[in-house]
């Protein structure tokens, strides 16, 4: 019988600030895990803020929309989210200012199963945010961690850094980094033709940064990625600059100032399906972040065949195998940056694709999409297991709730009944 039930389907509800068409980590991660758990036969259902865009194909999931009541930038305040019951597993998406505290105050705890939460990275803001995120990290984030069953940290190293899970006993972290889907990123040539769309001369080295360019994403650093090109060696270097938002004009601004006009082209928002082409018309990747929990961006390049060259923020040190996958050097440091694209267009384009297939075989090995999802299921068993109350909630159904929303159902699928 007890095999039985932990073989049963999950109903399982992802929670999470943002999720695509918006372009970003933890909704794109959401939407993954969410896809993949369904497609192993588990009913889910996802929670999140509208989002300007067409809707997705989302498999078997559902997605809801839902209104929220205010926002600070991509922090939605959707009270809704009180009333969710009845499901086997609460999978909430850190980040989530607002959603953490319905969690933790409100009965979605009593109502449903185990809380399972997914750490995507700590709030850190500059200017007058830097006081509000700092003093949320020091009480909610704490409580949020005490109150899980199981934590998904992207790596040990990224979760040593955070004080709060530190001091988590070590069978409440489960490590589930971020996965790449190996079909679409793979590697291959400009078939697109992107490099002569931009007038890049077919001889010319180009690197490739992609981030969205606004003010929650400071700690991405373009500035310094584009410092590092106007001081690297060789002076016919490009750099694609995939992303948009209220901070590209002073990004456009500084190349100028650099004198790297025709050098810099900046390509506007790229949609995620757009994303391999941009990708595989670049010699190699630059990530030049002063804070990074994981870089998404690192796997869909080296699932490209793509070497890199990065900052060293613990959550990087992680994914990037030094000298293998790619080169390293000092946050901040633009010198620092430009040495190590230096060195890697030295290597020749033999050395940089030994370099890509090396990063390309990595991802196959611990960064594919069905692997990971696989943990996951693993992860919520285990979190059922020890979650208190969790033998008597898990498949139980009566008077399950779900707040009323715009759902984005698949083909047959009824929608859920609001809350009276």
């Amino acid at each position: 019988m007890l095999a039985e039930a932990k073989a049963a389907p999950l109903r399982i509800a992802h929670l999470s600030a943002t999720f695509p068409p918006y372009l970003g980590g933890a909704g794109t991660t959401c939407l993954h895990l969410a896809a993949g758990s369904a497609a192993r036969g588990h009913h889910v259902e996802v929670f999140t803020a509208e989002a300007e865009g067409p809707a997705l194909d989302t498999g078997a999931t559902i997605v809801h929309r839902l209104e929220p009541v205010a926002a600070i930038g991509n922090a939605p305040l959707i009270p809704a989210l009180a009333r969710l019951s009845g499901f086997d597993v609460v999978h909430l998406h850190y980040p989530f200012i607002f959603g953490a505290e319905l969690v933790l105050a409100g009965p979605v705890r009593a109502r449903n199963g185990a809380l399972v939460v997914s750490y995507h990275n700590r709030l850190i803001g500059d200017g007058a945010r830097r006081a509000m995120f700092a003093a949320y990290e020091a009480t909610v984030a704490p409580l949020l961690a005490r109150a899980a069953d199981r934590i998904c940290v992207l790596s040990d190293a990224h979760a040593a850094t955070v004080p709060y899970l530190r001091s988590r006993p070590p069978g409440k972290l489960a490590v589930l980094p971020n996965g790449v889907d190996l079909d679409a990123f793979r590697p291959g040539p400009d078939a697109a033709g992107v490099r002569a769309a931009h007038g890049i001369p077919p001889d010319a080295p180009v690197a490739v940064f992609v981030a969205a360019l606004d003010r929650a994403h400071f700690s991405k650093r373009l500035d310094l990625a584009v410092d590092a090109v106007a001081l690297a060696a060789d002076e016919d270097l490009h750099l694609l600059v995939a992303g948009g938002g209220e901070w590209l004009d002073r990004y456009q601004a500084q190349a100028v100032e650099r004198g790297l006009e025709g050098r810099i082209l900046f390509l506007g928002p790229v949609p995620h399906d757009r994303l391999p082409d941009t990708l595989r018309a670049a010699d190699l990747l630059l990530l030049s972040s002063d804070l990074e929990s994981f870089g998404i961006v690192l796997i869909e390049a080296m699932a490209c065949g793509l070497p890199t060259v990065s900052t060293d923020p613990p959550g990087v040190q992680a994914v990037v195998r030094s000298g293998a996958t790619g080169l390293m050097a000092p946050r901040g440091d633009a010198r620092a940056l430009a040495r190590a694209v230096d060195a890697l267009l030295e290597r020749g384009p033999e050395g940089r694709r030994r370099m890509g297939l090396a990063g390309r075989a990595e991802c196959e090995l611990r960064y594919s999409w069905p692997r990971l999802v696989e943990r996951l299921e693993g992860v919520y068993r285990e979190a059922l297991g020890s979650s208190s109350g969790s033998s008597t909630r898990l498949h139980s159904r009566a008077g399950r709730t779900t707040p009323s929303s715009r759902s984005e159902n698949p083909a047959g699928a009824a929608p859920r009944a609001p809350a009276s």
